[in-house]
């Protein structure tokens, strides 16, 4: 998958400031980042030129107070240059960015639930488990107020539907006991495969007997009889 709006030219380090939908991207935030810069630099590669360092603002909402103080290089949709002290900061700002399947990352940071949602969905997870990193991200939200009309469970429940679409027979029955694979099928396709011995040896010797009838029972009785006296 290609890198999100913003992630293209990523150094060989790499320092990030995020600010969520409850706190505000400012200038101090900025002179923040430069003074980590400075530190890291310092304390880990004072050899390396300054194109090894890549200095990143994400923001969820438009800093308008910064952007009425420096001007903003415009890259690409969300996506701009911040010039400061001779470096150059990219900004990022989630609710501005192209709604892609690159961006699914930027799409769950943005505090807006339709996008955390359809994020979480297209997102390209490294590991099996993320629904409960999903699920604390949803009640973070829930904690702050943000509206999610569309529920967590709701998420889950379309989630699991399309993984099963794309699930082999075999992948979808592993780990189910014998009654579950068999419930709600009727009684032929149950015993569908199965040939009449198969079907008898599965019986109880009285379940063998049910609904003959008298003279059907004599008949029987008879037959052993005979097959009895023929062995000895």
């Amino acid at each position: 998958m290609d890198p999100c709006d913003g992630l293209e030219d990523l150094r060989p380090h790499n320092l990030l400031t995020y600010k969520s939908g409850q706190e505000s991207l400012d200038a101090w935030a900025i002179e923040e980042l430069i003074g980590h810069y400075v530190n890291y630099r310092k304390a880990f590669a004072p050899r390396e030129p300054v194109g090894a360092f890549g200095l990143y603002a994400v923001t969820t909402r438009r800093p308008r107070v910064l952007a009425g103080q420096v001007a903003l290089e415009a890259v690409k949709p969300g996506v701009y240059r911040l010039p400061v002290v001779g470096r150059t900061v990219t900004l990022i700002i989630l609710r501005e960015v192209e709604p892609c399947p690159r961006n699914a990352l930027w799409e769950i940071l943005s505090f807006e639930a339709a996008k955390v949602f359809a994020g979480a969905d297209t997102y390209r997870w490294r590991r099996d488990d993320h629904v409960p990193i999903l699920e604390q991200i949803y009640q973070r939200y829930r904690e702050v107020g943000i509206s999610m009309a569309y529920t967590f469970e709701d998420f889950k429940r379309e989630w699991t539907r399309e993984k099963l679409a794309e699930m082999t027979p075999e992948e979808r029955l592993r780990g189910l006991p014998p009654e579950e694979r068999l419930r709600g099928l009727p009684p032929e396709e149950r015993l569908r495969g199965l040939s009449p011995e198969e079907l008898v040896r599965s019986l109880r010797p009285e379940d063998r007997l049910l609904g003959l009838s008298n003279e059907e029972l004599v008949r029987l009785k008879d037959l052993l009889e005979r097959r009895t006296s023929g062995q000895r």
